[in-house]
């Protein structure tokens, strides 16, 4: 009996042979399966991707119309909800007030891209027209079709809630977003006359150009009316005209699953000839095995070294950072690395042997409580040479030998950049990034603690909520910069009307916010509030331009209004409201039958209630100044700065002071 072969050569080779009948072929099957699964699953993802394409497309198309009826209709509602229009073009029709002046005129074409502007009566006539920024005597109703009776039913109907009527209707053979709003007084003194009031109708023409431009806007290419003869498509989107006849939108969509086959199948192609190569390289790298089998002894030899090595290896892996330090059982310095010098400034001699903790600013204690189970990095701090303070993470491992501690190795790593970019990112949630004022964060933090520090019957806290007036029209005509640059300038001037105890926050656009702990009684209130009214009347200077806004205050006082920070902050804001209704550059007292009548108010079952009826108000009086007038004198005034009377004595006022 022949005994069974012991030499590794025929070991070897009988497990070639298994390779190259067995293994190899099932390898090239198993690749040529992952490459056709691959080629499925590149194909499903292409499919969604453009499908999600398509639909990020069609709503940012929806989003690009609904986006121009929102800007329309607030528009409309500010030049419709205005006295001046009101007595200009409803009970009477004075084209050097509205054209001439360009209250309501060119300027809406220019400025703002409106192709018409017209004010329908209560007749249904046409009293008012401007096309493309010229006076035009026409008839609203045979340049605007497609339901524009429904649009005018409809504005009447939205103002009750404050609103306007916002529709698509036919203008010139394009379609056209057209908003109408009833023109009202808005509060203001100007005498209603009987009868329905006239409608104030903005037109913006939906021509092919207009299309494309909101369809750039909105990264929706090519945006443009779907013809009857064009082709179905998926990228559609349908509106109705105010009549309910339909309107289709369509554009040219973004295939992104399209262009990543194009990419990809050819790469995966490329491969695929790649693997077949490489199976038949590996059987011709069989024959080249014999080669390698007199280095097997060699690298027997060298697997103890290399063992060695990978751990010496994984140990500095484990623990690298910035530099390396060892100390002994009595925490004194040892081993410095070169690196060390390099980020301290310190040199390692004069370290070495010495405690590590005198480098640490840590006492003893503390390093030992560690070292003792030094699982999670401790953080430290030490002085360069240089003189300043740097922060790093130390991290450290027990050096053993034959189970006796001998000390302790590890890392240092600096963090003092982390270290200061936290202190910067607390800081800006807590702030304001334009103006640097305290954010509502803040201010909640500190209006809590302000509450629950008040003591004492005569503790008092005044909170004052500030609304800058006329701010929008900086935006709208001047840009977003010189906005900016107006909310900074505001910030300072807010800021040198407080103490270092008290606290100015931006919360919101153009909305303030200040907590006062030093005003006693309300003629301190009523000082303050004057000053901040006049501080923010003053012009700012922006380039070659001089910047007139100004601000509406509402005035909360706690505890008696709130101990509570939001409630306080809405008692301000209702009270801010009344100012704001008062007219601009006033500031108004929250008391609570104000707080009761502007719940009726915002209340669906209550019905509106003229003035006269409440029997009295609160009137918060900032004279204004007219063309050619000398102002009116703030002093003078004082006496009825913050007095109840009845609606009589607020008309006689009134009138005294137009006069």
């Amino acid at each position: 009996m022949t005994a069974p072969s012991s030499n590794p050569g025929v070991t070897r080779s009988k497990a070639q042979a298994v390779f190259a009948r067995r293994i190899l072929p099932a390898m090239i099957a198993l690749l040529a399966f992952a490459l056709l699964a691959a080629a499925t699953a590149l194909v499903q993802i292409a499919t969604k991707l453009d499908r999600d394409a398509l639909d990020q497309s069609r709503f940012l198309a929806g989003m690009a119309l609904d986006a121009q009826q929102r800007w329309i209709q607030r528009a409309n509602v500010d030049n419709a909800f205005w006295g001046d229009a009101y007595a200009n073009l409803h009970r009477e029709t004075n084209l050097d007030w509205a054209y001439h002046q360009e209250n309501l005129g060119p300027t809406l074409y220019r400025d703002f891209g409106y192709e018409a502007v017209l004010v329908i009566d209560g007749q249904g006539e046409t009293r008012y027209s401007v096309i493309r920024g010229e006076l035009q005597t026409l008839d609203a109703r045979q340049w605007l079709d497609g339901g524009l009776q429904q649009l005018l039913e409809r504005a009447r109907e939205a103002v009750r809630n404050d609103e306007a009527a916002v529709g698509l209707l036919r203008a010139e053979g394009s379609p056209a977003m057209v908003s109408a709003s009833v023109m009202t007084t808005a509060g203001s003194d100007v005498e209603e006359v009987p009868g329905p009031a006239s409608i104030l109708l903005f037109v913006d023409l939906l021509d092919a150009k207009r299309l494309l431009e909101l369809g750039a806007a909105h990264a929706v290419p090519g945006l443009r009316i779907a013809s009857d003869t064009e082709p179905a498509a998926e990228a559609l989107i349908e509106r109705a005209l105010a009549d309910a006849s339909p309107i289709r939108f369509t554009w040219s969509p973004a295939h992104p699953g399209r262009h990543l086959l194009w990419t990809t199948l050819p790469i995966l192609a490329a491969v695929a000839l790649g693997l077949g190569l490489l199976a038949w390289l590996l059987q011709q790298g069989l024959k080249t095995v014999k080669i390698l089998d007199a280095s097997y002894a060699r690298l027997s030899s060298s697997r103890a070294a290399l063992a060695a090595s990978e751990k010496r290896f994984r140990d500095v892996a484990e623990s690298a950072s910035d530099w390396l330090w060892e100390i002994d059982r009595n925490t004194c310095l040892t081993y410095l690395s070169s690196r060390f010098e390099e980020i301290t400034g310190h040199s390692r001699n004069s370290w070495l042997g010495r405690p590590m903790a005198e480098l640490l600013n840590a006492d003893e204690t503390t390093l030992r409580d560690w070292l003792a189970a030094p699982d999670a990095p401790l953080r430290c701090s030490y002085h360069a040479a240089d003189g300043g303070q740097r922060h790093y993470r130390l991290s450290a491992r027990a050096i053993l030998l034959d189970g006796a501690n001998l000390g302790f190795r590890g890392t240092a790593a600096d963090i003092t950049e982390e270290t200061r970019a936290q202190a910067h990112i607390h800081y800006l949630s807590q702030h304001d990034p334009l103006t640097g004022l305290p954010n509502r964060s803040r201010l909640q933090e500190h209006l809590a603690a302000k509450l629950h520090a008040l003591n004492g019957a005569n503790a008092k806290l005044t909170l004052l909520y500030i609304d800058l007036d006329r701010f929008k029209p900086v935006n709208d005509t001047m840009g977003h910069a010189a906005g900016d640059e107006i909310l900074v300038r505001v910030a300072e001037r807010l800021r040198q009307c407080i103490r270092a105890d008290d606290l100015v926050a931006r919360i919101g656009g153009d909305e303030f916010v200040m907590v006062i702990s030093r005003l006693r009684d309300q003629d301190d209130v009523r000082q303050l509030c004057t000053r901040l009214l006049e501080s923010l009347a003053k012009p700012f200077g922006y380039g070659q331009q001089q910047v007139f806004i100004g601000a509406s205050i509402g005035v909360a006082i706690a505890p008696q209004d709130s101990s509570q920070a939001s409630e306080l902050l809405r008692c301000a804001d209702v009270a801010l409201y009344r100012a704001k209704n008062g007219g601009r550059g006033n500031w108004c007292l929250y008391d609570r039958e104000m707080g009761e009548h502007l719940h009726q108010r915002s209340s669906p079952e209550a019905e509106p209630q003229d003035a006269t009826e409440t029997g009295q108000f609160v009137l918060h009086y900032q004279p204004r100044q007219r063309n050619g007038d000398s102002p009116v004198s703030a002093e003078a005034l004082l006496p009825w700065q913050h007095r109840p009377m009845s609606a009589e004595a607020m008309r006689t006022l009134l009138g005294e002071q137009d006069r």
